[in-house]
């Protein structure tokens, strides 16, 4: 990778962010919108931090050049040639194949400076798509890793790992877990997409009635957020 590329990734460290929870949303439910919104300001720190954390940043970076490849078949031969079909460069037959190269790449960002908030951020995409790949004790232990801090990814990884568990169908831990972050009156994560996944807890558990409180409060009492459209939507096919 040329060091232009790299430097231009640290630039655009929101987009770095965004990306692991933002690509494929439809396959990745516990990834949420609400994550989005969290690895957004992460990524602005990152930003700030990213000359004193270069080494990890460029690893990281790296990362995400593997994670943001497009997902391409294999191009088969001429007609009437034997040759078997050929995978064009820097690109991947299937978005498994892709996540399963990015993810040692991730961890190797995390593990070459831990303690920093790019090797942070790293082990929080690797949880990502740990979970995107069905891998849910695995992507638990990297949150919990997380959530002993005070900053912004710890909360970005209480969210992740309740949504971990979402998708692993422990409703009741992640329902707990989703409730403590919407009571939170001075987190940094967006309560309103936090509600958003607590609303899909509910609707996933069977708690329809809960479900219905939680979508009407996003309505009712944030009428600005971004999930407004989304929630009226949701209540609507509760009704039906």
């Amino acid at each position: 990778m040329k060091h232009s590329e790299k430097e231009h990734l640290k630039e655009n460290e929101v987009a770095t962010a965004l990306a692991v929870a933002g690509q494929n949303r439809s396959s990745l439910m516990a990834i949420g919108a609400a994550l989005l919104v969290v690895l957004v300001a992460i990524g602005g720190f990152v930003t700030w931090q990213r000359n004193q954390d270069s080494a990890v940043s460029g690893l990281l970076a790296d990362a995400m050049v593997t994670y943001e490849a497009p997902v391409q078949a294999p191009v088969p031969g001429d007609s009437g040639s034997t040759a078997a079909p050929t995978q064009m460069p820097g690109t991947y037959p299937t978005e498994k194949a892709k996540l399963e190269v990015a993810l040692p790449k991730f961890l190797a960002a995390a593990q070459s400076s831990p303690g920093s908030t790019p090797g942070r951020l790293a082990r929080l995409n690797a949880a990502s798509v740990l979970v995107a790949l069905g891998r849910f004790d695995e992507a638990r232990t990297h949150y919990e890793q997380l959530a002993t801090g005070t900053d912004i990814v710890a909360s970005g990884a209480a969210l992740g790992k309740a949504q971990a568990q979402l998708r692993a169908g422990q409703f009741d831990p992640a329902i707990e877990s989703l409730k403590t972050l919407s009571a939170q009156p001075t987190g940094k994560l967006p309560i309103d997409g936090v509600l958003m996944e607590l609303a899909r807890a509910y609707r996933l558990s069977g708690k329809v009635d809960d479900a219905r409180k939680t979508l009407t409060e996003i309505v009712e009492k944030h009428a600005e957020s971004p999930f407004v459209t989304e929630a009226r939507a949701e209540l609507e096919k509760l009704k039906s």
